[in-house]
C-alpha cells in the first residue's frame, strides 16, 4: 500500500520537473525565434508570461516599469522572472527545487539516482546563474536544464518499479504535459488563425509552437505537410502516437488510473477530457473558436486533478466510520 503523503509527492514531483522541462524549450524556442524574425513581426516577450499564467505577478514585480509609461515588458526583466525570479513559484528554478523536493520525500519509493540526479540538477541550475545574464549563456543554462530533466526521467522511466508509485508520477508528467499544450496554443491562438492569409510568416510561428513542444520532427514525420492550420492542430491535440499530444496524455493517464483502486471518479473525469478533445471540429477551430476550446479543455483537466486530489492526497473516511460503528 502507498501511502498518501508519497503518493502526492511523486505525482507532484512528476509535475513540476515536467513543468520545468517544458518552460525552459518555451523560453529557449522564443529566444531563438525572437532573433529569426524581423522587427514589427516579433510579438514580444509578454506571451511568455501568459503561457506560465504569471502576468500578474510579473506585472506586481516590476510594477516601477509599468508606471513609468512603458508598456512592452523588456526581454530581460521576463527572462530573470521565469528562469529565477523572486516571487515566482513557477519559475524554472523553483520548478527543479520543487521537483528535487518531492523527489526527497519520495525516497522511499524512487531509485537513489533520481534523487542525486534532481539534487545535480539544482546545484547546477543556482550555481550557475550568472550564465543567463547573456542570451548565449541563457541558451546554455536551458539546455542544462532540459537534458537534466530528461535525464531523471531516464533514470525513472529505467529503474522504477512498475507500481503505484509508477503510476502516480507517470499521471503526474501526462497532466502537465497535456496543460502546457493547451497553454500554448491558447496564448498563440491569436497570430495562429489562418484568417491572416498569405501571411509570410506564418510558417515561423508554427514552426515555433511546434518546437516550443518538441513537436517538429515527430510532426514531419507524420504529416509531410506544411506547419500550418488545422494539421498542426490536430497532431497537437489528437495524434495518440505523439506522446505530448493532449489525446495521448489523456490516454496514458486513463491507463495509469485503471491502476489504481478508487479510481472510478478520476476515470470519469478523464473520460469526459478525452471526449471534449476527440470531438473536436480542428478545422473550424483554426478559423474561429481555438480559445473557447481549449479554456473548455484546461477546465476538463483541472477537473481530472481535483478528482485525484480529493480522492488520493486528501481521502474522505467519514461514510468507512458510519460502517464501522453501525456494525
Amino acid at each position: 500500500m502507498l501511502l498518501a503523503r508519497m503518493a502526492e509527492a511523486v505525482y507532484w514531483a512528476g509535475r513540476h520537473l515536467e513543468r520545468a522541462e517544458g518552460t525552459a524549450r518555451i523560453v529557449q524556442v522564443h529566444t531563438d525565434t525572437h532573433v529569426d524574425l524581423p522587427v514589427g513581426e516579433d510579438v514580444g516577450w509578454e506571451p511568455l508570461l501568459a503561457i506560465v499564467g504569471v502576468h500578474s505577478e510579473f506585472a506586481e514585480r516590476y510594477s516601477a516599469a509599468a508606471e513609468a509609461g512603458d508598456t512592452a515588458a523588456a526581454e530581460e526583466d521576463v527572462v530573470e522572472f521565469l528562469l529565477h525570479g523572486d516571487g515566482n513559484a513557477s519559475s524554472i528554478l523553483s520548478a527543479v527545487a520543487a521537483g528535487r523536493e518531492n523527489l526527497r520525500t519520495a525516497r522511499p519509493v524512487v531509485p537513489r539516482e533520481a534523487w542525486e540526479a534532481s539534487n545535480n540538477l539544482w546545484l547546477a541550475c543556482s550555481d550557475h546563474m550568472d550564465e543567463v545574464k547573456s542570451r548565449q549563456g541563457r541558451v546554455q543554462w536551458l539546455r542544462r536544464v532540459i537534458a537534466g530533466c530528461q535525464r531523471i526521467n531516464g533514470i525513472l522511466l529505467g529503474t522504477m518499479s512498475r507500481d503505484e508509485a509508477m503510476s502516480f508520477l507517470s499521471i503526474g508528467q501526462n497532466l502537465e504535459r497535456a496543460d502546457l499544450t493547451t497553454r500554448v496554443l491558447d496564448v498563440r491562438s491569436e497570430s495562429l488563425h489562418s484568417q491572416h492569409g498569405d501571411d509570410p510568416y506564418d510558417v515561423v510561428h508554427w514552426m515555433a509552437v511546434l518546437r516550443s513542444l518538441a513537436a517538429y520532427q515527430p510532426f514531419r514525420r507524420a504529416m509531410p505537410a506544411r506547419p500550418q492550420g488545422g494539421a498542426t492542430l490536430r497532431f497537437l491535440l489528437q495524434d495518440d502516437r505523439f506522446p505530448r499530444a493532449v489525446s495521448a496524455c489523456l490516454t496514458e493517464t486513463r491507463s495509469h488510473l485503471k491502476q489504481l483502486a478508487r479510481s472510478e471518479a478520476a476515470l470519469e473525469a478523464c473520460a469526459t477530457a478525452s471526449m471534449v478533445v476527440a470531438s473536436a471540429a480542428v478545422p473550424r477551430l483554426a478559423l474561429d473558436g481555438l480559445e473557447e476550446f481549449l479554456d473548455e479543455v484546461q477546465v476538463a483537466l483541472d477537473a481530472i486533478h481535483l478528482r485525484i486530489d480529493e480522492t488520493y492526497f486528501r481521502p474522505s473516511f467519514v461514510d468507512w466510520h458510519a460502517q464501522s460503528e453501525a456494525s
